[in-house]
């Protein structure tokens, strides 16, 4: 199996729990079918067991450490709890009598009863029976708190958005309204039985909540923090205050601007990825912060502010995927290091195990380095540098980060010669407001500064433009193009789903949801006549150099952003003679399968190859 078809079926894999010798996983084996893997205790074998995917809906619940299935029949909801050992258990609920018709479940979340323990909140609808009858006016969501042995709680939210919490101590329940390009709105809204409290509100990303306080992601994206956020009386705290200087941005090196810069610097004060509540009650959490392209745990004391570091070396990314009573799992990704898994205790202790993509020993890991202020990573191939690939992410407002990018490419172009420079553009999240700000609606002037900064850098280490390519994902493909215009010097581009056309992206987005209208009209010039000053144009993206190779590749079946747009663009440039194509696929935006991830990969390597004359 191909690495990229081996780090794609491993990204499919569930982390559940934790056992001697490490992970416990699961996956789909089929479409009615979920396996749960454990590893060997000694060296013996241990055989998977299935679970049957049936009923209305399947859940894994964290604080039993159980999938668990449900399934409406009238008002009766059965429930059945799957062990990771194999065993099962199940139990009944009645409901309340539809008025209508009957209830079709659409969500359903864990939470804790009052009894203390698991219950679950489901999110139903009302269903007409009579599909004959004219249609009155929508009954809207119904909530319902079951759980084993306890009475079924009925509520009717009056606030907009998706059930993400259920606070029984605390009688409120939480609820996300999404808002498109935005930061979402969380809405702390009272019980019935407390309908005289008013709802309270804050903005930012939910991460945790229970016994009254939740976890939630404020200043998002432009300076992510961890705030504290009280469902009883709406107050915010943000813990890392606590401890002095956070993560504001700061001048740096060369002008620079960003967090983890100056007084207070360093990795405590990166921006904030995810967390988690750890252990009984509130007063810890696991929090995954960001800091020089490389993601770093800590224990933080949420009363304090104090962080303790924890020993997660060789992970350039880390994913929070599962907190149960028994600790947190982490899976790390890396380019030198490959895929591992962690196990954080509630004391801090880490246990490892490797995952499927080993470490390359032959390569060092990137040095983050501010290439004059423009912030980068920076990959050393293991021999001489023959060439260098300039990449470039997506978003805009994302980073780079060590993380096994683009299915593992860069590993075999360091090892062809290839230096890669990741780099974190003006307008990338991670390092300030200011930053990420500064771009809006005149990319091509902040592209220009970066280009030339990454430019003369390569050339002091003896790597000249017609040995440099640019490669960019989505929005970075975009970049790409444009840098292509920037720099007729380049040996040329190789743009994955890029945006080419931002008049008709911003159009599209903005049929799907009014909101997008002023996103866009924010970060892009789309009134101005001039093809340059709107700068993501057909006919400014063609004015790139006639000697540089341009390959676009595309999914037909991309829906966020266009293949017809870039087929159009390729068919204008070949019309003016330059020496662009376009490999066509049938994935999305990313690959959905295995197989499509090693076609992408393959057909951007083997572009990145013609591009640059690799032998």
């Amino acid at each position: 199996m191909s690495l990229p078809e081996l780090f794609f079926t491993e990204r499919q894999k569930h982390l559940l729990s934790w056992v001697e010798g490490g992970p416990v996983l699961a996956h789909m084996e089929d479409a009615e079918t979920l396996r749960i893997t454990s590893p060997a205790p000694h060296g013996e074998p241990r055989t998977p067991h299935d679970i049957s995917v049936t009923g209305d809906a399947l859940l894994y619940a964290q604080a039993s450490e159980s999938f668990v299935s449900f399934a409406l029949d009238g008002d009766r909801l059965d429930v059945t709890h799957h062990a990771l050992d194999g065993t099962r258990h199940g139990w009944s609920a009645a409901l309340p009598t539809a008025p209508r018709g009957r209830w079709a479940l659409q969500d359903v979340i864990e939470t804790r009863s009052a009894t203390g323990g698991t219950g679950f909140a489901l999110t139903v609808v009302d269903e007409d029976e009579d599909e004959d009858e004219e249609e009155g006016e929508a009954e809207g969501d119904t909530l319902l708190l079951v759980a084993e042995g306890a009475g079924t709680v009925s509520h009717r939210p009056r606030a907009i958005g998706t059930l993400v919490h259920w606070d029984e101590g605390a009688a409120v329940v939480v609820l996300r309204e999404d808002r498109g390009p935005f930061q979402p709105l969380l809405h702390a809204e009272p019980l019935d039985v407390d309908a005289a409290r008013p709802v309270v509100t804050t903005e930012g990303r939910w991460l945790d909540g229970r016994d009254g306080e939740a976890l939630v992601l404020t200043d998002a994206p432009g300076a992510p923090r961890l705030a504290l956020w009280n469902l009883r009386d709406g107050s915010l705290r943000h813990p890392d205050a606590e401890a002095g200087p956070g993560p504001e941005a700061v001048s740096g090196p060369d002008g620079s601007s960003g967090p983890g810069v100056g007084p207070g610097s360093g990795a405590a004060s990166g921006p904030v990825d995810d967390a988690r509540f750890i252990g009984a009650g509130t007063s810890s959490a696991l929090v995954v912060r960001t800091y020089e392209g490389t993601d770093r745990a800590w224990l933080l004391d949420l009363a304090s502010g104090a962080a303790e570091p924890l020993d997660t070396p060789g992970a350039g990314r880390l994913l929070l995927r599962v907190a149960t009573p028994r600790g947190a799992g982490l899976y790390g990704l890396s380019t030198t290091e490959g895929t591992s898994y962690r196990w954080i205790g509630p004391d801090g202790t880490v246990e490892c195990a490797p995952g499927a993509v080993p470490p390359d020993p032959a390569l060092t890991p990137p040095a983050h380095t501010y290439l004059g202020s423009t912030p980068a990573l920076v990959y050393e191939p293991p021999g001489g540098t023959t060439a260098a690939v300039i990449a470039l992410h997506g978003g805009p407002e994302s980073q780079e980060r060590d993380e096994l990018r683009w299915d593992g490419l860069y590993r075999e172009l360091l090892h062809r010669g290839v230096l890669v420079v990741g780099l974190d553009y003006t307008g990338s999240s991670g390092y300030g407001d200011a930053f990420l700000r500064r771009p809006w609606k005149d990319w091509e002037t902040a592209f220009r500064r970066d280009l030339d900064a990454c430019l003369t850098a390569l050339r002091d280490r003896g790597v000249t433009a017609d040995r440099t390519a640019l490669l960019g994902g989505s929005f970075g493909g975009s970049l790409a193009l444009l840098g292509c215009v920037l720099g007729e010097g380049l040996a040329g581009a190789v743009a994955a789903a890029p945006l080419t056309d931002i008049r008709r992206q911003a159009a599209r987005a903005a049929a799907d949801d009014a909101r997008y209208t002023a996103w866009f009209s924010e970060r892009y010039d789309l009134a101005s006549p001039l093809a340059r000053q709107r700068t993501f144009d057909p006919e400014h993206l063609t004015t790139a150099g006639p000697k540089q190779r341009v390959v676009i590749v595309h999914g037909e079946n991309d829906r966020v952003t266009s293949f017809e747009d870039s087929s159009t663009l390729v068919v204008r440039a070949r019309e003016l003679g330059l020496p662009w194509s376009l490999t066509a696929d049938a994935s999305g935006h990313v690959p959905d399968d295995a197989d499509e991830a090693r076609f992408r990969h393959d057909q951007v390597r083997d572009a990145l190859a013609a591009v640059l004359d690799l032998p």
